[in-house]
């Protein structure tokens, strides 16, 4: 089957979390369609020389040899490797675009998801791993800027869409300290209020939709968000045909504390 056509899962998002769970996916033979609003920003690190232990087994487990990590992961190099591994599974297309909403069906169900480009894309099982980009908004200073992190996009279309589907929303702040390269900087996002998923990652009263990381409400560290993208594609794999769900390790439920970091 042609993941790029007809994917069992759409991942949104190609974060740490959204990228684990989309690699996870398609080791396991699951046909996987990841979208990321831009490919120069796959598995993007706030900068160089972040310390975070890669969960076992993972995708950037794989990769940590030549990115780093664990102890001072590159930046670059982690983009590079993690690129290069999603691009070389056969069950997994990677595709530039933009989500700006969802398509359900008569019954409610989430189907797939509508794109900025006017192209929408199917699939029965749908994951939110967008981070802290749901109308994110930049502050440097007296500055504001529609962004998630400098120079990246932020999801308002798709924030404005879940709420027009009664998913309620909390705001949180993350900051960023400087350092020689760029200066500091704090981002206001939304997140899923407590109560909107399941520990499971299943978002109330939209099935066939998931959230996972950040966007679900879970703490920012990157050792975390990781995890959840490993955890996230064991239990969608076995919502599509893999090992059976009760053997499945259902992931951690989203945690109500504040993000450290992007």
């Amino acid at each position: 089957m042609n993941p790029a056509e007809s994917p069992d899962v759409i991942v949104v998002g190609a974060g740490l979390t959204g990228s684990e769970a989309a690699w996870g996916l398609a080791r396991a033979g699951v046909p996987t369609l990841l979208v990321t609003t831009s490919l120069d920003t796959i598995a993007t690190l706030p900068g160089d020389g972040w310390g975070f232990a890669p969960p076992p087994q993972g995708l950037l487990a794989t990769v940590a040899h030549e990115a780093g990590g664990p102890d001072a992961w590159s930046a670059r190099g982690l983009h590079r490797a993690v690129k290069r591994e999603l691009e070389r599974e056969p069950a997994l297309h990677v595709l530039q675009s933009t989500v700006t909403g969802l398509h359900c069906d008569g019954a409610g169900r989430v189907v797939g998801v509508a794109t900025w480009e006017g192209v929408a894309r199917s699939a029965p099982l749908v994951a939110l791993c967008v981070g802290s980009f749901l109308r994110a908004r930049l502050r440097m200073g007296r500055s504001v800027e529609v962004a998630g992190r400098l120079s990246e996009f932020a999801d308002d279309d798709l924030y404005e869409d879940l709420v027009a589907r009664g998913r309620r929303f909390q705001t949180r702040r993350l900051a960023l300290p400087g350092d020689a390269l760029q200066p500091g900087y704090e981002v206001e996002h939304q997140v899923l209020a407590a109560g909107e998923v399941a520990s499971d990652g299943a978002v109330r009263d939209l099935p066939g939709l998931f959230a996972y990381g950040v966007c679900a409400g879970a703490a920012a560290d990157l050792a975390s968000s990781a995890r959840l993208g490993v955890e996230a594609a064991r239990w969608l794999a076995s919502l599509v045909g893999g090992p059976s769900a009760s053997a499945a390790k259902r992931p951690a439920p989203a945690s109500s504390g504040p993000p450290r970091d992007a």
